[in-house]
């Protein structure tokens, strides 16, 4: 039986009618059109869709990388249309970690230093940041790359290097853009592995966009996107459901964690 709304955890993310466009030489794109969602944490969750179907931007909203053209948004509870850029900002780096296929890291600075550059904008001590860069970079396996560039990295060294600095301000989300896009079978398996133990062992919500099926299947949860709009949401142990039926098969229980 699902409990009343009220006596709900807060989940970590919350939509309701989300849209956005953009203005394309002149004429209105709609990437985004009415998404209905709600993520909770410990959850662990594929996006996936055609390219196209608006499954990045859908991420990029979630992760407070953009604004919504119109709807509700809601992380960790927080209205994003009450923040300004600055607020968003604090939010995403206090709640908020992130996996990218490129890796985006400082391509002549250290692994530790890699990692340890969200704590900069914290105002956390060098000395406190260098040693959560640390466990880290342990945590990932790469205690022996501590002070190694990109450059003298594997791809998938690399990957883990950014997963580390996803970590190492605790965050509540996880969200990885294509995560094993620019890697081999066996390293995109080690980064799922760290991935799926990030979501079991320390309960850290995970949500990811791949259009990998195979990738996708590691996922609890699988939200199909297609033409700006979630097609499917599927749940282990229930098959796919439309939008609005919960795992628990309760169709009002549904529309409250798709509002």
């Amino acid at each position: 039986m699902t409990a009343p709304e009220h006596e709900r955890p807060v989940p970590a993310f919350e939509a309701v009618g989300l849209a956005r466009s953009y203005r394309l030489e002149g004429v209105s794109v709609d990437a985004l059109r009415g998404v209905d969602l709600r993520i909770d944490h410990g959850e662990f969750v594929a996006i996936i869709g055609p390219s196209g179907s608006g499954k990045s931007t859908l991420m990029h909203l979630l992760g407070c990388l953009d604004r919504p053209t119109s709807g509700i948004l809601r992380v960790n509870g927080v209205d994003v249309a009450t923040l300004d850029d600055t607020g968003l900002a604090e939010l995403r780096n206090q709640a908020i970690g992130f996996v990218f296929q490129s890796f985006h890291l400082l391509g002549r600075t250290s692994a530790l230093d890699n990692v340890a550059l969200p704590l900069v904008y914290r105002g956390v001590g060098r000395s406190e940041r260098r040693e959560r860069a640390r466990r880290a970079l342990e945590a990932v396996g790469l205690a022996h790359r501590l002070d190694h560039r990109p450059s003298q990295m594997s791809g998938g060294e690399q990957q883990r290097v950014a997963i580390a600095r996803a970590l190492v301000g605790d965050p509540k989300v996880v969200l990885a853009d294509e995560p094993t896009g620019n890697l081999d079978s066996r390293n995109g398996q080690e980064v799922m592995d760290i991935l799926t133990e990030l979501n079991a062992a320390r309960g850290v919500a995970v949500v990811l966009v791949t259009h990998e099926r195979e990738v996708a299947d590691l996922a609890r949860r699988r939200i199909h996107v297609r033409d700006g709009q979630v097609e499917l949401d599927e749940r282990d142990g229930v098959g796919g459901s439309p939008q609005g039926v919960s795992a628990q098969g309760d169709p009002a229980a549904g529309r409250r964690e798709g509002p």
